[in-house]
């Protein structure tokens, strides 16, 4: 249609990108919120139960394995703190020999208590068992008599023979032992009288053992009427 004059109007514009712009923005506000609906989605799923973004997370495992090593200090204190096992006492085996002339051996009779203390060694008592009986043997080669005190005293009811109630070997280094040897001495321990109680007396036993033997054994005590056997250091 034509204007006034009969000029004709100019087209007019078309404003088609104002609402492509429009529908752009509303399109990203939409994103935007989307992505915040997502985060505070995550943010309260994560804390949910209790932990935090960023905590360190404990596992049953971990906890497990918290109380075992708590478990094992504790029983490690324990041992460090336990007393330490006692000493075997001395006397009852060869490794751990009462000692001679301080140490006295409790045996027990069909009654009551010897009380056997043995003394030092004489290593070597060839001259004097030859001289304590002509009809004692000379010590073979290689072999020598050896001598050693014994006292005893008797606690309790009645009385005791001590020969008969004692037996006395020397065992050397290497294991053997030697019974006392059949000659007469001086003080001999089979002369010993019996013991009433409170009684004590003293006798000398003699040996005969290998020259290698020398110094470096013990002796064995027995009672007649007990299982024990315990031991002396030969010195």
């Amino acid at each position: 249609m034509g204007g006034p004059g009969g000029h004709p109007e100019p087209p007019r514009k078309k404003r088609t990108w104002i609402w492509f712009v429009v529908g752009c923005g509303v399109l990203l506000l939409i994103g935007l919120l989307g992505l915040g609906g997502c985060v505070a989605l995550v943010a309260s799923s994560g804390s949910s139960d209790g932990v935090r973004a960023g905590d360190p997370v404990t596992t049953a495992t971990a906890v497990e394995d918290a109380e075992a090593e708590e478990a094992v200090e504790e029983d490690a204190a324990e041992e460090d703190t336990s007393e330490p096992a006692s000493a075997p006492e001395a006397g009852t085996s060869r490794d751990n020999p009462a000692q001679p002339v301080t140490d006295a051996i409790a045996i027990e009779t069909s009654g009551g208590t010897m009380s056997v203390t043995l003394g030092n060694v004489t290593w070597d008592a060839n001259s004097a068992i030859a001289e304590a009986n002509m009809f004692n043997e000379e010590a073979p080669e290689g072999q020598v008599y050896i001598t050693v005190p014994v006292t005893v005293q008797y606690t309790g009811p009645e009385s005791i023979t001590p020969w008969i109630e004692l037996h006395i070997s020397y065992v050397a280094e290497d294991g053997r032992s030697y019974d006392e040897a059949s000659v007469v001495l001086e003080g001999d321990f089979m002369d010993v009288g019996d013991l009433y109680d409170g009684g004590t007396a003293e006798g000398t036993m003699a040996f005969l053992i290998p020259e290698e033997a020398v110094g470096s054994g013990t002796f064995s005590v027995e009672g007649f009427l007990t299982s024990g056997t315990y031991f002396v250091a030969a010195v």
